[in-house]
């Protein structure tokens, strides 16, 4: 069965602020860094962003094969009503299921949209080279027994 979701779908960009385009009694739980304003606030509301790259990943990965079945269960409902061997008593009865299941749909493109963008964000992020220096440096003045591994780390 597809699941959907019955909250506002209005756009963020309609508010100036992020406080205020969280006007609902939930928190947004995501950073504002990572909030695209085009996307419905409830999202941002209702769903924790991931907490690590491959947790992005696998959530990525997980609303992909999400909108695959939703495909799929649109496309064995055609068959079954062309068949006559339809759970749906009437092509309007299909018609309505459908409608729920192309929302679904959207709100998991919306996800994927939000996951993807906070993945870019947070793997494309420019390297500290100072900050790298500094490190090197240290290590050098430390001299320490597996100052080859450590500075590799620094390269990665």
């Amino acid at each position: 069965m597809v699941v959907t979701t019955s909250s506002s779908h209005q756009p963020l960009s309609k508010v100036s602020s992020t406080n205020e385009r969280f006007n609902t009694h939930k928190p947004c739980l995501w950073q504002p860094e990572f909030v695209i304003d085009n996307l419905p606030p409830w999202l941002y509301t209702d769903n924790e962003p991931p907490s690590s790259l491959i947790e992005c990943q696998a959530k990525i990965s997980a609303v992909e094969y999400t909108i695959k079945d939703i495909e799929l269960q649109i496309e064995i409902g055609e068959l079954e009503l062309r068949t006559g061997s339809s759970r749906h008593q009437t092509n309007f009865d299909y018609e309505k299921w459908k409608t729920q299941a192309l929302r679904a749909k959207q709100t998991h493109y919306y996800l994927l949209n939000a996951y993807k963008y906070w993945m870019i964000k947070n793997s494309s992020q420019k390297v500290d080279t100072a900050e790298k220096l500094r490190k090197l440096i240290e290590l050098l003045v430390e001299d320490p027994a597996d100052f080859i591994q450590r500075a590799a780390l620094l390269l990665d």
